[in-house]
């Protein structure tokens, strides 16, 4: 079975969602897509994007980015939307959870971001007060570290598996994964882009690949036996023309 992988959808933007509705019904019916994170904030828009993804793919894998968990004006917490959005994934058969392909496991990791991350500490922090997550997320009272939470979540799924893996995340498992902060369009990036925890998860695992997704900086690179690949769709404005929005990863074209 042959596996894809994209990032960061934001079919939120019209343009974004047109695209996902261009990709052809019957070609990928016997392939996976690995969904890693930030489709949209809207829970109608989550829901429209899967169901087009569902139709399309034989097996949809997804895990939530920092969007999908920005309240506005609902009720309840970060947290709980969190939660509404995997229930509405198992009615939907939206994978969040470790499931064997034919020839290989596919494992969501559920991660946040920590200012630990930022081992260079090159990061800016004069524009930090307009990060939009500081804004529209809402945590529970007592809440210390929303990296730790998700990567607990994780624990009960490192364990070895009779297969290689295929492991993904929204957020940036390694802090070399993301260019030095002047380089960087919003210098405060690594401040609010990954969780050092996340890549021991991935050894842990043993993976072969990790998808992951948030910088919007495509990447494909091995880095100590690990193929870390990021397809990011993007904002409309930050991308030109593109031929596909899906990138193989595993398995023959």
């Amino acid at each position: 079975m042959r596996v894809y992988a994209v990032s960061d959808l934001h079919t939120d933007f019209r343009d974004n969602l047109a695209l996902v509705e261009q990709l052809p019904l019957g070609e990928h019916r016997d392939d996976a897509l690995i969904v890693a994170g930030d489709i949209a904030d809207s829970l109608d828009t989550i829901e429209a994007t899967l169901a087009l993804l569902r139709s399309r793919f034989r097996e949809v894998f997804y895990v939530t980015g920092n969007h999908e968990l920005w309240v506005r004006a609902e009720s309840g917490d970060s947290v709980e939307k969190f939660a509404r959005i995997l229930r509405l994934c198992d009615t939907m058969g939206v994978r969040t959870r470790p499931h064997r392909l034919d020839d290989a496991w596919v494992v969501p990791l559920f991660s946040w971001y920590d200012a630990e991350f930022d081992t260079y500490r090159d990061a800016e922090t004069k524009d930090m007060e307009a990060w939009a997550d500081f804004h529209f997320c809402r945590w529970p009272a007592g809440m210390e570290s929303q990296c730790a939470y998700f990567l607990e979540m994780n624990r009960a799924h490192l364990r070895e598996y009779d297969a290689p893996v295929l492991s993904f995340s929204h957020f940036l498992p390694r802090r070399d994964l993301l260019p030095p902060a002047k380089y960087l369009r919003f210098r405060g990036l690594p401040l609010v882009a990954g969780c050092a925890g996340l890549d021991a998860q991935v050894r842990a695992l043993g993976a072969r690949i990790h998808v992951f997704g948030h910088s919007h900086i495509n990447a494909d690179r091995e880095i100590e036996g690990v193929r870390y690949v990021q397809n990011a769709l993007r904002y409309p404005r930050d991308r030109g023309e593109v031929d596909t929005i899906l990138k193989l990863i595993w398995g023959d074209d």
